[in-house]
């Protein structure tokens, strides 16, 4: 009888991980890297602003203005740290947001070149349980700062309520790079589903998005790194998997799965 394999869960895998490296007061000088608390701009701003420290799983600065936006008591972020943020999540993002976002951020830090990390913003959105209970989105941008070995320990994030305008339950996460005269330019965008799991791997999803933004086989090696050969062999995996006889039907199926 074949054993059904568990889902990782990335997300606390890398706390873990962070708390096991980052000395708490020799590694992180996180008083240089907050913003003054005494924060007099912050209370009509339509967003809320945290430092958050990953070593040691809290928040060392949290914008006062941060109960008008998400409902809760600065104080909660401040004496509970991540523990009380992730408490609040709707269970089912909760679960895609371990398990496969952040798993994706993570393959994403790995081809960030070395001094480039605070030009990258990671913004995803999810469901969350305001405090008189009812549920709502919060979209989260996030700014990793430069990693201490292979990891960023600290991550400069913003976030408002979006529960007005999205009106679904998918959660999207995107990518994007800082460009001096354009601004943050999306070099990657995901929408995830719990109910529909994929059948393409993280590879084939990547090189099938690329394909959707119009770039070529050749292009595709050209930018993962990978020969021309390995992305052919992929398509047509992809194809092989899905039913599908060309790139457009394979395309279509799924971005009506979700799996893209």
């Amino acid at each position: 009888m074949k054993r059904e394999s568990v889902p990782k869960n990335y997300y606390e895998e890398y706390l873990e991980v962070c708390h096991s490296i980052a000395p708490k007061s020799e590694l992180l000088n996180l008083r240089k890297l907050s913003i003054s608390k005494d924060d007099i701009w912050d209370f009509c701003l339509p967003f809320g602003t945290c430092l958050v420290d990953y070593a040691n799983r809290n928040y060392p600065y949290v914008s006062n203005n941060v109960e008008d936006i998400h409902s809760y008591p600065r104080e909660k972020y401040i004496n509970v740290g991540l523990d009380f943020h992730i408490g609040v999540w709707h269970p089912e993002d909760k679960v895609i947001f371990e398990e496969k976002v952040f798993h994706d951020i993570m393959e994403y830090w790995r081809v960030i070149p070395p001094g480039e990390f605070s030009k990258f913003r990671f913004s995803f959105n999810h469901r969350y349980y305001r405090s008189n209970g009812v549920i709502s989105h919060l979209l989260q941008h996030s700014t990793y700062l430069e990693p201490q070995g292979n990891l960023p320990l600290i991550n400069l994030a913003t976030f408002s309520d979006i529960g007005d305008f999205k009106l679904d339950n998918t959660l999207i996460m995107t990518i994007s790079r800082f460009v001096s005269g354009k601004g943050y330019v999306k070099v990657f965008s995901k929408t995830y589903s719990l109910q529909k799991k994929s059948v393409l791997s993280f590879r084939e999803s990547e090189i099938l998005r690329l394909s959707l933004d119009g770039l070529s086989s050749k292009m595709i090696a050209d930018k993962l790194f990978i020969s021309l050969q390995t992305v052919k062999n992929h398509k047509r995996n992809m194809m092989e998997k899905t039913s599908t006889q060309n790139i457009s039907g394979l395309i279509n199926i799924s971005l009506k799965n979700n799996w893209i």
